[in-house]
């Protein structure tokens, strides 16, 4: 019989008892459904004193094909268990044994951990058996394993009364899944797991090494899987938690510190053993779940590697020719499904720190060779690499630094996909770092080293608060890289937010700066580029300063053109605030030579900018003169031998007007354009009223005309409809406007001694509405009429009129950015008409009558502010409209008082209304004036002698303000 219960390994485990040996069982146990204790402790006639462990997994099956069985059944479901799990004779590898080499834990709890490792004083040897290559099937579905079990205790007491006690403690044994076997781990369905760590505990070894010809390099790998789905892995602990608390409640294992490097903050861990022969590789996947730890990859040069080199045995020379055989170690991340990760990538390799033989700590980064004899590079070295003395040369090679390519004995890559996020903590040092399809690393109080950095489909690297992150390249591809406002940043290039040597930007891609100083951003080159669609359309990279008055001391560059016939069309953009200034310094070395004393001018530009770009303003402001923006210097380029074209990817609305970028010489300025479309709208304002009044000055002269002609009219009651439509234009301002309102009005005739007088009064109401791109006013004018009229004997008429009128103007607008604008304002106006003109009758029924007209408005407003911070002041506004021009009618008469008049108007019509607003406190001309023509047509039609209808059609173009049509309706009722 093998032996079944087993004892501790004092030595191995530094127990503080010696545990005992039991005989053997006949079948392991399933617990599930049960709450089971991995240790008990025995003192009776079968069992010496001692505590004992029954926590191995194994079948059921040992008479047929099974060396070794176990404890527990290794599917355990709805069960809690107290202690440790060891996976140590699940499989025993033969090839009749039919089991699978697998342990399901589902909807249970696990207080303790699961390990690999014999357990007992007496493990049988596995090799023999081909157990070791066996891979482990380990699922956690919907359970968790907290790593909690820190000791087993026993307090008792003998048969004769004496004090019994005893301790095991297992808190040092690793975290939840501790392993030295290949696995493939899945966690699943919301389980939770403190801690994970694989380590390299078995080899398929090479026959000798590179440097004898019977030399055989074995290409086997040790290959780990973890996929964590719908779940949550923390930190486990090596310590005992129990020995500190708050408030008298201990620590748990799934505690995070954060603070340097701490093996209690590890989550997964993946420790490559230096003795091996073979690579150690890791992937871990997370998809919709949590990491919470760091995560510790640990890599050496396998053992029949030579990073200095060594004869191999190809030829008969003593010289160093190879570097023997390395299985790249490899530790794969990647989050998917918006997966989270708080913690550090840690990369590090073992050190034998007293010589003894024993790898006893850890330093920073995968072991790295840059003597590269017959391998090749595989990776970049943070630190550099340096020469190797040459002694026929005066020069010094070895303190000189001659590149950055190594071998490194493993590459950690960690990948982002799908809305994932990673919070870094510490310090991380990576190979790569993918961030796609809208994921997010947020680099605070912390710091993230990694050769490439690569963000792709609306993604991005966030660096905030005392972040920083060092790269060789950095490439944006229609993402966001921002360094946050508050970053601490200092001159050294281990202080700055962000280093990279090259940062490339393309495809809507930016780099957003802030307000964060100069040296916050070090680089050497940034490659500001686009590409193009099938369609042509140009999608770039761009630099973003916002309001920050930015230092770029690196070269900016592109292949691109302005010239849109050529292939490489296009160009980068730079966005700015209209407050912000780049200053374009280049990386200070013109010099492209490669050689010893400077390897990194190979990569330089001649020039601090070439290529082709965009200048864009982002932001709007309502404030501001014209004297605060027009000729400000946005972009300064310290080179004369700069061939970089800038020009303008927008107009930006600053206070009234509208700017954009223009290149002159090696600086790039704001260019004064045309009016804003709020500042547009409330210059147009005070013309448009004049547009309205005008309207209602020719409805009433309409009615003093037709009381004239036709059928005796004695005065009478009147309604009338009149609506219009104006174009206005006087090369600053400019408007659509569309006008409809009703006026009403009362009169009676009164024969005087030498003329025949109308006398009445008016009251007129009107809806008008202004527009132009963005721009929207919504206006609304009540008018108070007086008007008189004077027919003598010898044909010749007076027209007059007073009026009083109020506007109300509620403006709309949208700013460059998109801001909603909006804002009110109300004025008062006088205005007056007077008409002089003489009737010649054509027989009874036909007249022609020339006529001069002079009429004018006179507003004044207060002082308004529209809700974007645009100031006009209140004006006083006045126009003065002078009429020459010809009336010809005839009247058909019916029988039964009825009558036709059709009439026809030609004039000729000056505005005058030189006119200037204070916006901002420059002075801008809104008045509308100029000669124009005015061509109308209409009729009026009696139904009998007191009531008849009455219509007409104007048009007037000429001026700055063209009337495109105008019609008045209307009724009336004769005394």
């Amino acid at each position: 019989m093998h032996p079944w219960k087993k004892k501790f390994v004092v030595s191995q485990l530094a127990l503080a008892c010696t545990l005992a040996v039991t005989s053997q069982a006949n079948a392991s146990n399933d617990i599930s459904g049960t709450a089971y204790t991995t240790f008990k402790h025995y003192n009776d006639a079968a069992y010496a004193d001692g505590v004992y462990y029954n926590g191995y997994v194994g079948w059921n099956n040992y008479a047929t094909d099974s060396i070794y069985n176990g404890d527990i059944y290794p599917v355990i479901n709805k069960a809690v268990v107290n202690g440790v799990i060891s996976t140590y004779y699940l499989d025993d590898g033969l090839a009749t044994n039919t089991n699978s080499n697998s342990l399901t834990i589902k909807d249970s709890t696990i207080h303790g951990m699961i390990t690999s490792e014999c357990m007992t004083t007496v493990c049988v040897d596995r090799d023999a058996t081909g157990y070791v290559y066996d891979r482990l099937a380990l699922t956690v579905d919907n359970s968790t394993i907290d790593d909690n079990y820190e000791h087993y205790t026993y307090n008792g007491t003998q048969a004769d009364g004496t004090v019994d006690t005893h301790i095991v403690d297992v808190y040092d044994l690793g975290t939840a899944i501790t392993l030295d076997q290949e696995v493939d781990l899945v966690i699943k369905n919301n389980s939770h797991v403190a801690g994970i760590d694989l380590t390299q505990g078995y080899e398929w070894r090479d026959i000798d090494d590179n440097t004898v010809i019977t030399g055989v390099d074995s290409s086997e790998v040790f290959h780990n899987t973890i996929n964590v789905i719908d779940s949550t892995v923390t930190s486990g602990s090596w310590s005992d938690e129990g020995t500190s608390g708050w408030f008298g409640n201990n620590n748990n294992a799934s505690d995070y510190s954060g603070n340097g490097f701490n093996a209690d903050d590890i989550a997964i861990s993946a420790i490559a053993n230096p003795n091996a022969d073979n690579a150690m590789q890791t992937s871990v996947n997370l998809n919709h779940s949590t990491l919470m730890g760091d995560i510790l990859f640990s890599s050496n040069f396998d053992e029949n590697f030579f990073p200095n080199g060594a004869d191999s045995y190809r030829d008969t020379d003593t010289a160093v020719d190879t570097n023997g055989w390395d299985g790249t170690d490899r530790m794969n991340v990647t989050l998917n499904n918006g997966s989270k990760w708080v913690g550090a990538a840690m990369s590090m390799h073992q050190v034998d720190s007293d010589g003894d033989g024993v790898y006893d700590s850890f330093d920073v980064g995968t072991e790295a060779t840059a003597t590269l004899l017959d391998i090749t590079a595989n990776s970049l070295w943070p630190w550099s690499t340096y020469g190797i003395n040459n002694s026929d040369t005066a020069y010094d090679e070895s303190g000189h630094v001659i590149g950055n390519e190594v071998y490194q004995s493993g590459l950690f890559n960690v990948t982002l996909n799908g809305g994932s996020r990673w919070d870094t903590t510490k310090v991380s040092l990576i190979d790569t770092l993918s961030i796609n399809s809208g994921s997010v690393v947020s680099v605070a109080d912390s710091t993230l080293v990694s050769d490439t950095i690569s963000l792709t489909g609306g993604s991005a690297l966030k660096i905030n608060e005392d972040g920083h992150v060092a790269t060789n390249a950095l490439t944006i591809d229609n993402s966001n890289v921002t360094i946050a406002d508050d970053v601490s940043a200092g001159w050294g290039v281990d202080d700055a937010a962000l280093y990279a040597n090259t940062i490339n930007i393309t495809n809507n891609g930016m780099l957003d700066v802030g307000n964060s100083t100069a040296y916050a951003l070090q680089a050497d080159m940034l490659n500001l580029t686009s590409s193009t669609d099938a369609n042509g359309n140009v999608y770039s990279g761009v630099l973003n300063i916002g309001s920050n008055s930015f230092v770029l001391n690196a070269d900016l560059t592109n292949d691109r053109t302005h010239d849109a016939t050529k292939a490489n069309y296009g160009y980068g953009t730079i966005a700015m605030n209209s407050d912000g200034h780049l200053t374009v310094n280049g990386n200070g070395d013109a010099d492209t030579s490669f050689d010893q004393s400077e390897v990194d001018n190979a990569g330089d530009s001649v020039a601090a900018a070439t290529g082709n770009y965009r200048v864009r303003i982002d932001n709007a402001d309502g404030k501001g003169s014209i004297a605060d923006y027009k000729g400000k210097e946005l972009i300064y380029v310290n080179d004369k031998n700069s061939t970089a074209t800038f020009s303008a990817a927008n107009k930006a609305d600053l206070g009234a007007y509208t700017y954009q970028a223009k290149q002159e010489g090696n600086t790039v300025v704001l260019e004064q354009s045309r009016l804003t479309d709020y500042a547009n709208m409330a210059l147009s304002i005070p013309s448009a009223n004049s547009n309205i009044w005008n309207l209602q000055q020719d409805t009433v002269a309409t009615r003093l005309t037709q009381s004239r002609h036709g059928l005796a009219d004695n005065g009478g009651a009147w309604g009338s409809y009149f609506g219009g439509s104006f174009n206005g234009d006087n090369g600053t301002i400019g408007y659509d406007q569309n006008v409809n309102g009703v006026m009403v009005g009362l009169d009676s005739k009164i024969d005087g001694n030498d003329a025949e007088w109308i006398v009445g009064a008016a009251a007129g109401f009107v809806k008008g509405d202004l527009s132009d791109r963005t721009g929207q006013v919504d206006q609304d004018s009540q008018t108070a009429y007086l008007y008189t009229s004077a027919h003598f004997a010898n044909n010749f008429f007076v027209d007059g009129s007073v009026n009083y009128s109020h506007f109300n103007n509620e403006l709309s607008a949208n700013m460059s950015n998109g801001q909603y604008v909006d804002g009110s304002t109300s004025s008062d106006a006088w205005g007056f008409g007077l008409k002089l003109g003489y009737d010649v009758k054509l027989g009874n029924a036909g007249y022609v009558t020339p006529y001069g007209s002079i009429s004018g408005l006179f507003q004044s407003g207060d002082d308004y502010r529209l809700s974007n911070g645009l100031k006009v002041g209140g004006q006083s506004y006045d126009s003065m409209r002078y009429e020459l021009g010809v009336d010809a009618g005839y009247t058909f008469t019916y029988g039964n008082d009825q009558a036709l008049t059709p009439y026809f108007k030609l004039a000729y019509v000056y505005d005058d209304a030189s006119n200037h607003a204070d916006v901002n406190g420059d002075s801008i001309n809104n008045g509308t004036e100029g000669s124009a023509v005015r061509v109308g047509l209409g009729t009026q039609f009696s139904f009998t002698r007191n009531f008849s209808a009455y219509s007409d059609v104007s048009y007037l173009g000429g001026g700055d303000v063209d009337q495109d049509w105008a019609a008045n309706v209307g009724v009336k009722y004769t005394w």
